[in-house]
């Protein structure tokens, strides 16, 4: 390390917080942290599990109460022929025999309800109600197989929620009719679900098409609704017979917009159950650990802060003793040996070391104050030297170097000091805006150097013109000049602008690409008014008239 290099400083104070924060804080942290994803995984395990068995026992149950349905509306259709009594015999006894049935029927095999039967005193069907569109009917004729169809709603019932088992009835092995019974599922199903909801899971069944047979209330869905994108996506994860499923995470199910837990399963109908729970079934638990965590690491910081604070005590007196030997030393004194007696044993060497530094420093002191004497008067010689070079340097950042006029820096600051100057006054000010006509001809055919030789003898021209010590030229850039002309009205700088383009001319700058044969210049004049907001309104002015200089034939003058 060099004698001037930077030595880094460091708190004994911030150096035994970060001891402590590593040995105990970060230690406790670490591990409740660890904790938490531990308990957060078996919780997830667990509800893993419950959903996994919930939907699958769902499953089943729906499945078998389906099914006996069934198997009995196929019992009652393979006998209807055998059994000697009416159809309407049969009807009855078939819904005696299975009460969750809403009403059966019969039909021919052209889909003409020949007998129905209901329950509950409810009307059975209409004399000639055809079923033949229907979906239960269609898939039986066709298939010629018991059919659980989709859920629908009742024609003859208005809205009421109804699933259909039917099986085909034969004559002489042909096909002869459809036995059909409804079943309300939702009031089936509804028990179950209710059951569900207490422990805190949702229940979702949908059909075949992934249309609504029942949702639970806290799911924004009802009867027949169709779910889309959701449950395309539902079907697509959900386990399949014999086939273990996984619990995902869903968004767009519950109402509140929640994500939520899904475990679905495939029936052997073709049905899917999903069983639902809300993100906060797991937040829930989690809530009391991490507050108990945080109460872990608050009595750890303050078993933290009051270690630093019995510390900071001790450092602060034995260091308020080691200052006030080292005040009497500075009032010229010297170190108090009895002081150092009280102070820690790795206070002491330091201590001592200071004592033998104060000896050698107040023999220095002497040899100091002689040297800075003399120092002090160079000093302020070499000040004065440097303000004024610091002047120079000034106004040299503001000078164009080729030309000797003020360069953009000087052009801003100038205007804008004239311009206020102007207004605070009241007095005229009016401005030349110059452009050395066809000077890119000028530096294609003579190359840059002539050019900016070119470019002095026109500021030199220009100059010449000005007679007056408070008028400024100024060079923004390139081939473009701009002159300030304070206390002059707009005629007098239109004469100040003539006499420029007399001064360019007859200085005689040799220019062959240039219709006058001689180097030109074009003239706009702009003069302050009392609209004015600041100075560039006054030089966009110059600008244009500028510009009309220009597209009237350059070397001249325009306002």
């Amino acid at each position: 390390m060099t004698p001037d290099a930077p030595i880094a400083g460091w708190s004994l104070r911030r150096e035994l917080t970060r001891m402590l924060v590593l040995t105990a804080l970060l230690p406790a942290l670490l591990f409740g942290m660890a904790l938490l994803w531990s308990q957060w995984q078996r919780d997830q395990d667990d509800l893993k599990l419950r959903l996994g068995s919930n939907a699958q026992l769902s499953a089943n149950a729906i499945d078998d109460f389906l099914q006996g349905q069934l198997s009995g509306v196929e019992l009652m259709a393979d006998g209807s022929m055998r059994s000697g009594r009416t159809l309407d015999e049969e009807l009855g006894k078939l819904l005696r025999a299975y009460p969750a049935m809403l009403r059966a029927l019969a039909t021919d095999r052209e889909g003409n309800i020949v007998e129905a039967r209901s329950t509950n005193g409810r009307p059975a069907a209409l004399a000639a109600e055809r079923v033949a569109d229907r979906e239960w009917f269609l898939a039986v004729r066709a298939g010629g197989r018991p059919h659980v169809s989709d859920a629908d709603r009742a024609r003859l019932y208005g809205s009421e929620p109804l699933v259909a088992v039917s099986a085909p009835m034969r004559r002489d092995g042909a096909f002869d009719g459809v036995l059909q019974a409804s079943i309300p599922i939702e009031q089936y199903i509804r028990v179950r679900s209710d059951n569900l909801r207490r422990r805190g899971f949702e229940l979702l069944l949908l059909d075949r098409q992934d249309r609504v047979v029942h949702a639970s209330k806290a799911l924004r869905w009802q009867f027949l609704d169709a779910t889309g994108t959701v449950g395309a996506l539902i079907r697509r994860g959900a386990a399949r017979p014999g086939q273990p499923g996984q619990m995902r995470t869903r968004g767009g199910l519950l109402r509140n917009g929640e994500d939520a837990y899904v475990h679905a399963v495939v029936m052997r109908t073709g049905w899917v159950v999903a069983i639902i729970a809300p993100e906060q079934r797991m937040l829930a638990p989690a809530l009391p650990r991490v507050g108990l965590l945080f109460g872990l690491l608050a009595v750890t910081t303050l078993g933290v802060l009051f270690a630093l604070w019995r510390l900071r005590r001790l450092l602060a007196a034995s260091m308020g003793r080691l200052l006030a030997s080292l005040h009497g030393y500075a009032l010229g004194g010297s170190l108090d040996p009895a002081q150092l007696t009280r102070m820690p044993e790795e206070l002491q060497p330091l201590a001592g070391g200071i004592g033998d530094l104060a000896a050698r420093m107040n023999a220095a002191f002497g040899e100091l104050q002689q040297v800075l004497d003399q120092r002090e008067h160079i000093i302020e010689e070499r000040t004065e030297s440097l303000r004024l070079a610091v002047s120079d340097l000034d106004r040299l950042s503001r000078t164009d170097a080729l030309t000797g006029s003020l360069n953009y820096r000087g052009f801003q600051e100038a205007g804008e000091r004239l311009w206020k100057e102007a207004r605070a006054t009241g007095a005229e000010l009016s401005v030349l805006a110059l452009d050395i006509d066809h000077f890119k001809k000028y530096n294609d055919l003579y190359g840059h150097a002539e050019g900016d030789g070119a470019l002095r003898r026109f500021a030199g021209a220009v100059s010449s013109a000005l007679l007056h010590a408070d008028d400024l030229l100024a060079r923004p850039g390139g081939e473009e000049f701009v002159v300030f002309l304070p206390a002059s009205t707009q005629e007098q700088a239109m004469r100040v602008g003539q006499r420029v383009c007399e001064r360019v001319r007859s200085a005689d700058i040799v220019h062959a690409a240039s219709p006058e044969g001689r180097m030109t210049v074009s003239i706009g004049v702009a003069s302050v008014q009392p609209g004015d907001d600041d100075v560039e309104q006054m030089l966009r002015r110059a600008d244009a008239a500028l510009y009309r200089a220009k597209a009237a034939g350059r070397n001249r003058v325009s306002d």
